[in-house]
């Protein structure tokens, strides 16, 4: 049975030290899957002028992750108020990160985090990702 299709629509907040937030948006169609029990998101990122980049969510509220893949590689695992090892590469280059679980939520429909990136023991940021998707209607 194929999965149904999803309007997928992401909200992203970023504030960087010494910085001002930079709000993202960004719309998608993708759709959620299920492995061994376990619900995937998956939509594709388009961006004009850039190679596409394929996106995996594991929709989990205890263990969840996400996983880019083409233009940007990248593994953020996320536990909440835990710290794990991801991994973040543009091109050959790859690097470890550490992330900081602030905060994980999720609902069907609907997915939140917050966290922090860590490299080479500096604060990269803190990052806020709302994931809102819906079934298409036919």
């Amino acid at each position: 049975m194929e999965a149904p299709k999803m309007n997928v629509q992401l909200r992203s907040v970023i504030q960087h030290p010494g910085q001002s937030a930079e709000t993202h948006e960004m719309q998608a169609s993708g759709e959620v899957i299920e492995k061994k029990g376990q619900a995937y998101l998956l939509f594709e990122e388009k961006v004009e002028g850039m190679p596409v980049v394929r996106t995996t969510v594991k929709l989990h509220a205890e263990d969840a992750f996400i996983m880019r893949k083409g233009g940007v590689q990248m593994r953020l695992p996320f536990r909440p108020d835990d710290s794990r090892i991801g991994t973040y590469g543009n091109g050959p280059a790859v690097m470890d990160m550490l992330v900081v679980t602030k905060n994980l939520q999720y609902e069907p429909g609907r997915f939140a985090i917050a966290y922090e990136l860590h490299a080479e023991g500096k604060l990269l940021g803190n990052y806020q990702l709302t994931i809102t998707y819906s079934e298409v209607s036919q």
